[in-house]
Order: C-alpha cells, then sequence, then structure tokens
C-alpha cells in the first residue's frame, strides 16, 4: 500500500514539473555532474541550468563566489526560472558544509 502511495505522489510531482511555463520560478539542488567548457551551463539531476553574467554565485555562508569555484561533482543549490531549453539560474549556492 506505500508503495502504490508513493508511486502515485511521484507522478503527480512528474505531472507538476511537465506543466510548467517559462518564467515559473524553480528550485533544485543536488551534484553538478557536467559543465559546458563555455561554463554557460551546468548539468543537475539529469536537468540543464543555463548560466548568464547576472547570476549570483555564494557559499552557505552568503559569501560571493566566482564561476570558477562551480566545478564537476560539487553540491549546489539553484534557485532558477523556467526557460526555453532549460532553466535560466538566479541564484546557485554551492554546499561545502551539509551539517551531517
Amino acid at each position: 500500500m506505500a508503495g502504490l502511495i508513493i508511486l502515485v505522489n511521484l507522478l503527480l510531482l512528474e505531472m507538476t514539473l511537465s506543466q510548467q511555463k517559462e518564467g515559473d520560478r524553480f528550485f533544485q539542488s543536488g551534484i553538478v555532474k557536467e559543465m559546458t567548457s563555455d561554463r554557460k551551463a551546468i548539468i543537475v539531476n539529469g536537468k540543464k541550468f543555463f548560466i548568464h553574467s547576472d547570476t549570483q554565485i555564494v557559499d552557505h555562508k552568503g559569501n560571493k563566489l566566482k564561476m570558477e569555484d562551480i566545478k564537476h561533482n560539487i553540491d549546489v543549490a539553484i534557485d532558477a526560472v523556467t526557460y526555453s531549453n532549460g532553466y535560466l539560474i538566479k541564484k546557485i549556492v554551492i554546499i561545502t558544509d551539509r551539517g551531517v
């Protein structure tokens, strides 16, 4: 029974995510699995996130960081808006301490 409830919740979540319109706010956290060579996009949890000149990059304490601090396999939290080919990042928080 619990498995059925989880399955229904996952299906509803997927339907909700697929109904996002361009410009909708989107939050995601995970590991950076890929970064384009021009440093204009990253892949996190199978989703493509675009970085632009207004993207804020900070650590979990709020200290400002640079583009070079975003690396493969780093833990991030992303605040983005939906975009035609993916998501446009407003803010990236690089997580160096999960407090676990």
